[in-house]
Order: structure tokens, then C-alpha cells, then sequence
């Protein structure tokens, strides 16, 4: 394929402003010294001339100065970037057509369509990388014409499979913690690995948190878009931001390629807390597990294929830790774990609509000798409608033999019964999730989310009923 360039002619809480001061103070420029200031309607880009280069990852690059020399590209601005959804104005910038390598300076950045973007993001260089990935050095952050965070730096991935999830501290409220703030960081981010951070600060427990590291072997790290039989996994599908809605294009180019799915792992945790049914205070120490998962490929008796949003990949989970429960008055104990879960799309509905007959095990060895058991069988019901709507009901029966130390491992119902429900009104979407227990006759949980979303920009508000929990959070669209 060849490369040619066409130069042309062209015209919160308390806790939460603490965090903010705090990051601020680490930041080496003062807000007054800072020398990159929000984009306004009246400084649009006009640059004298303009190139556009065409390769195999095509970029559109508008610049008053503008040359290439073999691969690299080189322009002076004021100038624009234009990479996919990634849309940068810079003073300077450096790009490897081969490599899809380069840096930005006094960078503008944004993922908005709109004239007045609902957010962009200022930073002092900005380096790009393959596979999306982006890394801004003295960042602010903005929402509108409002500064709202302010970070030495910060690692983001743009429209990808494992694209940045939590940018904002997300501030929250439950009967249990008091207010508290959360927020994600991730500390390493490359194409075969990812290091995060999950801390929240709580006014009535102190700190929560979660240390993970995960590794993708013999193939690229990136998250499937299909759905999983984990314990909470109807319910985080209907609750989180949405997912792509694939309009306008085949829902089979959302299927990754070259992904890994042998991906091991291990993470270290401070009170997690811990999803448990019947005892709500239930957190968890994991200090520190060690493991690895396999996710296979959707399994089924008919040749054709799902849309890759409503697959129910089968798993495998080997894992060993050190654990610790409160209010367990125990200490530290060893468990070795493998768990397996899977289902079979058994009759051709469409591409769209499923069910699928599901099983699930465990077994469990203790370092005090004990020895726990679980096994399980239900059914999956599963549409996703054009518009990117989704609906899903579950069963599961579960059993157990032997014992186990732990609450957390324990069975907490029996017999189950999970609908979830995420719906889009225009702009506005609605998530609804209820959990019943068929053994009792009751419905012990439910949790509804609402939120809106534009181009590039979603807000969300969640209430959590048993746990009595509210929560807020803002999300950077195709980040």
C-alpha cells in the first residue's frame, strides 16, 4: 500500500475536594503557571495548510507546518490531529506512520464530535501508542469549560476492548461506609499486561482497596464483549455503562482478534467487600491470590453465530491465596480453588436471542484440611435488540457438600432467580437488576441505575436497595 501527502489550502463531598487539592499540590506547574488553557468556541484551529496522510492506520493532520520524512510525519501548529476518535489539537507533534508511534505537545485532546465537546482533557505532552493506548503527562481535566481534575499523569486507552473504564472519582453514599470516594487508577497498561488500582476511602471503615495485575498469554490482553456465568455477572451487565450498540455496522467486527484467553493473574486486597446474601459487612483480605483463567470460545450445537455481545463463554479458574474474613474471627488461611462454569446455545433463535442450559462447579482445599464442593445446573435466557437494548433472565440451582472456613465461599441461595433489564429512552438509558430467592418465596435484592449519554459522555446514578448504597459516576465515552 502506498503513502502519498496532499498539502492544501484551508481556513462534591468533602473527601472528594480533598483528593482534588491533594492530587493538585503533586502537580509541578500551579494552575496559574500552567501554560495549556480549555479550548474555546473562539479558538478554532486555523491552520495556513494542511496534509492529510493515508496508511494502513489513516490520520488526517492539519498543520501551518507540515512534512514527512520516510515513515515520520512532523508538523508546528497551532495544529489537529485527527486518529479514529481520538481528535487532538497541539503545538508540535511526531508520528511514525509504521510504528503508529508519537508524541504531542501542549495537547488539547478530546473524543467529542461536537463543536463545544462535552469534555476535553489539556496535557503538557501526550504520547501514542498501538492498540490505543495513550499516555498524558500534567493533566486537567475538564467538563465544559469547568476544570474538575488535575493529575501528574494519567494512562488512557481510546475505543479499544479494554478501554479506561473509572477516569472521575466516583463519590457514593451506603448505610455500612458512610460517604465515600472511589476511584480507579491504572498504574501499567500495555499490550500483554495491565496493573490497576481500585482504592475507596470511606468515612465509617477507613480505606478499601484492590491491587490486580493480569497478564494475556500468547495473545493480546483485551476484553470480550460476550457475558459470564461469575457469581454478580447478570448484574454488573446491566448496571455498567453501555456497551458499544454496534449500529450501522456487523456485530461480528466487535469480536477481538488475537486475544489472549489464557490470562493469569493475581491480585492483593484491604477489606473487600464481598457480595454475600446474607451477611452484608462481609469483607474479604486476599493477601495475595495467585491464579489463572481460560475463556473459551461460545460453545453451541448449531453453525452459526451470536452476536458476540450475548456469547456465555465457558471458564476455567485455578487459583491459590492467603484469606482472611471479617467478621471471622479467623487468620489468615490458605485455599486452593478450580472453578468451572459453561452453557450451550442448544436452538437457532436468531442472532440475537438465546437460551442456553448451564452448569456449574468448584472444588476447594483448605490448608486446615477441610474441603468444600459446589456443583449447579440452570438456564440462560438472553435478546439484545437493534437499538443495543438488552434483556436477560437466569436460574441456577446450586448444592454443596464437605465445609469451608470461609462465608464468602459458602452457598448463600440455593436456588436463584436473576432478571436484568439496561433500555435506552433517546439519549437517556435505564438499568434494572433483581435478584429473587425461589427457596424463600422472596426477592432479596434489586438495584437501578439511570444515567444519560451523549457522543462522548455518560452520567450515571445507581441505588443499590439491600445494601442501601448510592452511587454517582461519570464516564468518558470511547475512553
Amino acid at each position: 500500500m502506498g503513502y502519498r501527502i496532499r498539502v492544501k489550502k484551508s481556513g462534591v463531598f468533602i473527601v472528594g475536594v480533598a483528593l482534588v487539592i491533594l492530587l493538585s499540590a503533586r502537580l509541578p506547574l500551579s494552575a496559574q503557571d500552567n501554560p495549556i488553557a480549555p479550548v474555546r468556541e473562539t479558538d478554532v484551529i486555523k491552520p495556513q495548510a494542511a496534509c492529510t496522510v493515508t496508511a494502513p492506520a489513516s490520520i488526517s493532520l492539519s498543520a501551518p507546518v507540515c512534512e514527512m520524512l520516510g515513515m515520520k510525519v512532523y508538523a508546528r501548529g497551532p495544529l489537529l490531529l485527527l486518529k479514529g476518535k481520538e481528535r487532538i489539537g497541539a503545538s508540535e507533534v511526531e508520528y511514525n506512520l509504521d510504528t503508529e508511534m508519537g508524541i504531542a505537545h501542549d495537547v488539547d485532546f478530546t473524543t467529542c464530535d461536537a463543536v463545544r465537546p462535552d469534555y476535553h482533557i489539556t496535557a503538557k505532552t501526550l504520547t501514542l501508542s498501538p492498540d490505543y493506548r495513550l499516555t498524558a503527562r500534567n493533566v486537567a481535566l475538564y467538563l465544559g469549560r469547568t476544570r474538575v481534575l488535575v493529575l501528574p499523569s494519567m494512562k488512557l486507552r481510546v475505543g479499544g476492548r479494554s478501554s479506561t473504564a473509572a477516569v472521575f472519582p466516583r463519590p457514593g453514599y451506603s448505610a455500612r461506609d458512610g460517604v465515600s470516594l472511589a476511584q480507579t487508577l491504572r498504574l501499567t497498561d500495555t499490550t500483554h499486561s495491565r496493573t490497576s488500582l481500585d482504592l475507596r476511602l470511606t468515612t465509617k471503615h477507613s480505606v478499601e482497596g484492590e491491587l490486580g495485575s493480569i497478564y494475556g498469554a500468547g495473545g493480546q490482553l483485551t476484553s470480550f464483549p460476550g457475558r459470564y456465568l461469575t457469581y454478580g455477572s447478570m448484574r454488573s451487565r446491566a448496571l455498567d455503562v453501555p456497551q458499544l450498540s454496534a449500529l450501522g455496522c456487523d456485530p461480528q467486527l466487535l469480536r477481538p482478534t488475537n486475544a489472549a484467553r489464557l490470562q493469569p493473574f493475581g491480585r492483593f486486597t484491604l477489606r473487600q467487600r464481598a457480595y454475600d446474601a446474607k451477611n452484608l459487612g462481609l469483607v474479604v483480605f486476599r493477601q495475595p491470590e495467585l491464579g489463572a483463567s481460560y475463556i473459551g470460545n461460545q460453545l453451541s450445537l448449531t453453525k452459526r453465530k451470536l452476536d458476540p455481545r450475548i456469547e456465555l463463554y465457558p471458564q476455567i479458574v485455578a487459583s491459590w491465596g492467603r484469606f482472611k474474613e471479617i467478621p471471622s474471627p479467623s487468620d489468615y488461611l490458605a485455599r486452593s480453588q478450580v472453578a468451572m462454569q459453561g452453557s450451550i446455545n442448544t436452538v437457532w433463535l436468531g442472532p440475537r436471542t438465546s437460551i442456553q442450559p448451564l452448569g456449574i462447579a468448584t472444588y476447594a482445599a483448605y490448608e486446615d484440611g477441610q474441603a468444600f464442593r459446589t456443583w449447579g445446573f440452570g438456564i440462560d435466557v438472553a435478546h439484545l435488540a437493534r437499538d443495543g437494548a438488552y434483556y436477560s433472565a437466569r436460574y441456577i440451582s446450586r448444592t454443596s457438600s464437605g465445609s469451608t472456613p470461609f462465608l464468602f465461599d459458602n452457598i448463600d441461595i440455593s436456588k436463584e432467580i436473576d432478571l436484568a433489564v439496561q433500555t435506552y429512552i433517546g439519549k437517556h438509558v435505564v438499568g434494572l437488576a433483581m435478584n429473587y430467592d425461589a427457596t424463600n418465596g422472596s426477592l432479596f435484592d434489586w438495584e437501578v441505575m439511570y444515567g444519560r449519554r451523549t457522543d462522548c459522555l455518560g452520567t450515571y446514578v445507581r441505588w443499590d436497595n439491600r445494601f442501601q448504597r448510592f452511587s454517582f459516576d461519570v464516564a468518558l465515552i470511547n475512553l
